[in-house]
Formats: structure tokens, C-alpha cells, sequence
């Protein structure tokens, strides 16, 4: 059996030893007290790499799982929202709109260019919602989260965000930003494996969620069910499901080695990668889609003319990286840095082994 390839995709990223031995360990109970105060621990952590007084809420499932929860809880049937499509995943937030039966209203922004915040501010005048991404996976772009949650909070409306690919690699402050309702999930900046998202609730989304005319038409994504069982099961069991404890660990596990060394720390030190991986591309050629300034710490998206050539040769040299999602499908790479190889060694084999592919396109 040959070893599997270096991850250096756009997640799940490579484990850390920490949490390899904890999916190693025996399986524990999700219930009792022991459990309780762990998984409050990790909520509780949590909130603090988040900057969200509101407990955060740690739910089995996907990044979209989450984002459907949460646009579920914020807003009912037939309200008025405004989606940036930033990309793949911001076209993705104006599809799980539509199936909500949201007034979807689509801004495109321009492939590598930021969302302008005052574009924000003109467009979501007599708006329920804003919903956008803070970083957009496919590009690489980073988007300026706390202006854009100022224009629209300034316009009236409740500003809700994808953080699934900036969390853990860029700064965010939920509650000091004025953000209503931030998701993301375990399998990219928070390092840990996929099958957990969270939901972090500003003092806007909370009272977005308490002041609703009923309660959304689902049992699994309703908030208030998991405020329920916070309030009366707390002490035993405070969730409504079987929580897959060994992930919660992971997650917990993750989030306090970000605490410990600081999360401004964390992100300069995956700042100073990116910047590095982006200078060994262009210098061989490769262009980065976003334009300069707006460039997110933990992806590197950049322009190729046979992005699944170059894939496939640097696959043989072991690493993985990936190809490019739409609209830049067949026309983008893109390397993650996420996990244990997310190091300046493994940048320079990544560097190495695209320069090795392109040489043998000619």
C-alpha cells in the first residue's frame, strides 16, 4: 500500500498528532457530566476565537448543514435578502435562499475583486438580509467582512457570513463586528476532520432568532430546539442528537493550540506563507486571481492555462493540490494551507514540484 500524498488542498488538511491520537482513543460517552464539561469547554473556547459572547453552537453535519440552519433561523419565507456572488459558494448561499423561498436578489462581484461595502450599503436599503462569504473558496479572495457587516447593519439589515474557509486563518470578531450570524465548519482553518459545523450568533441574530412569527418548519435546524436542551438537559445532555464526541474533542483539542498561541500570531504565520506561495507562482508563471490586498491567508488561487496537467504531475510527485472550482473551473490551481503541512517546507515542495510540472509542459 503506497502512502497516501501530501494534503495541500483547500481542505480537509493534514492532523496534527494531538488529534490523530484522540480519533485513536476509545469512544466515549455524549451524555453525563465528564461530557458535559467538555463539550461546554470546547463552546466556550469557541466563542473566544470568535469573538461571540453568545455561546456558539456546535452541530453534526457540513459547513452548508450549518448555513442552512442559520439563514433558516434568521429569516422567514418571502423576506428580501441580497447575496454577493462572490464566486462557487456565494452562488451557493442564493441557492439555499431560493429553497427557503427567500426574495433573492443576486450582486455579482467581479472574479478576483473584493465586495465594495458601498455597494453594500446602496444595494441593501429596504433589505432583510445580507449574505456573503468572507472568504471565497474558488477564488481566494478575501472580502472585508467587518465594513460590509457595518454598511449593512447601517441599512437595516441582518448581515449573515460564510467564514467556512476564513475561520482559523483570518481575524474575525463576531460580536465587536456587529456580525448577526457567522457559519463555518471543522475541515479548514479550525483543522480538524470534516462532519461538524458551527454556528456563532451575534446579539442581532439572537434577537433576529427569539423575535421570529414561528418557528422554522424543521426540528434538527431549529436553534431554539438546542436552546431548549441547553436549558433544561444542560448539566447531562445539552443537545438535542448523539454528538459524535470524538470530533467535538478534535475540535477542542484544535481551537485551544490556535488560543495558545494567539489567534493574531496564527494568522500572520499563515499570512507569510501565502505571501510566499503567491510569489513562487507568479514567478513561475503563475498569476493569482485576487487582486492585490484582498488575498486570503489560506488559500492561493492562481491563473493556469492546464490546471489538471499540472495536478496530475505534481500528484506523482506526492502532493495533492487542488484544481479549480466554477466559475474557474479548467482555468485556476489552488493550494490550502491548513494542518500540519501547512510549513514553509512544504510551500517550497509545492513550489518545486509545480515548477517540475510546468517544465515538462514545455
Amino acid at each position: 500500500m503506497t502512502d497516501p500524498p501530501e494534503l495541500m488542498i483547500v481542505g480537509p488538511g493534514a492532523l496534527y498528532d494531538d488529534e490523530l491520537a484522540l480519533i485513536g482513543g476509545q469512544m466515549i460517552a455524549h451524555f453525563g457530566p465528564d461530557w458535559t464539561a467538555k463539550h461546554n469547554q470546547v463552546v466556550a473556547d469557541l466563542g473566544t476565537l470568535l469573538g461571540a459572547k453568545d455561546p456558539p453552537y456546535v452541530m453534526p453535519g457540513s459547513g452548508t448543514t450549518c448555513l442552512d440552519a442559520a439563514m433558516m433561523n434568521l429569516f422567514e419565507p418571502g423576506q428580501r435578502v441580497l447575496v454577493f456572488d462572490t464566486g462557487f459558494f456565494g452562488n451557493r448561499l442564493a441557492e439555499i435562499a431560493r429553497a427557503q423561498d427567500l426574495d433573492v436578489t443576486v450582486e455579482p462581484v467581479q472574479i478576483g475583486a473584493a465586495i465594495d461595502p458601498a455597494a453594500v450599503a446602496e444595494r441593501a436599503r429596504g433589505r432583510d438580509g445580507v449574505l456573503c462569504t468572507h472568504v471565497e473558496t474558488s477564488t481566494g479572495v478575501r472580502h472585508p467582512i467587518r465594513e460590509i457587516a457595518a454598511a449593512a447593519r447601517e441599512a437595516g439589515a441582518t448581515v449573515m457570513i460564510d467564514g467556512i474557509a476564513s475561520v482559523g486563518g483570518e481575524l474575525i470578531d463576531v460580536d465587536g463586528w456587529g456580525i448577526d450570524a457567522l457559519v463555518t465548519s471543522t475541515q479548514k482553518g479550525l483543522e480538524t476532520p470534516p462532519g461538524l459545523g458551527v454556528i456563532a450568533l451575534g446579539e442581532g441574530g439572537r434577537a433576529r432568532v427569539e423575535g421570529r412569527s414561528r418557528r422554522p418548519p424543521t426540528y434538527y435546524l431549529d436553534l431554539r430546539t438546542w436552546d431548549w436542551y441547553r436549558e433544561n438537559w444542560g448539566p447531562w445532555h445539552p443537545h438535542p442528537v448523539t454528538m459524535p464526541a470524538t470530533l467535538v474533542l478534535t475540535l477542542g483539542s484544535s481551537v485551544r493550540r490556535m488560543l495558545d498561541v494567539g489567534l493574531e500570531r496564527w494568522v500572520e504565520s499563515r499570512a507569510l506563507l501565502a505571501a510566499r506561495c503567491r510569489e513562487g507562482l507568479r514567478d513561475l508563471g503563475f498569476e493569482p486571481v485576487p487582486q492585490p490586498g484582498v488575498e486570503a491567508t489560506m488559500i492561493v488561487t492562481a491563473w493556469a492555462d492546464d490546471p489538471a496537467a499540472i495536478q496530475a504531475s505534481v500528484l506523482e510527485q506526492g502532493i495533492l493540490i487542488a484544481g479549480g472550482l466554477a466559475p474557474l473551473a479548467g482555468k485556476t490551481i489552488r493550494v490550502g494551507l491548513m494542518g500540519r503541512t501547512a510549513t514553509p517546507q512544504m510551500v517550497e515542495r509545492v513550489l518545486d514540484a509545480i515548477a517540475r510540472a510546468r517544465k515538462e509542459q514545455g
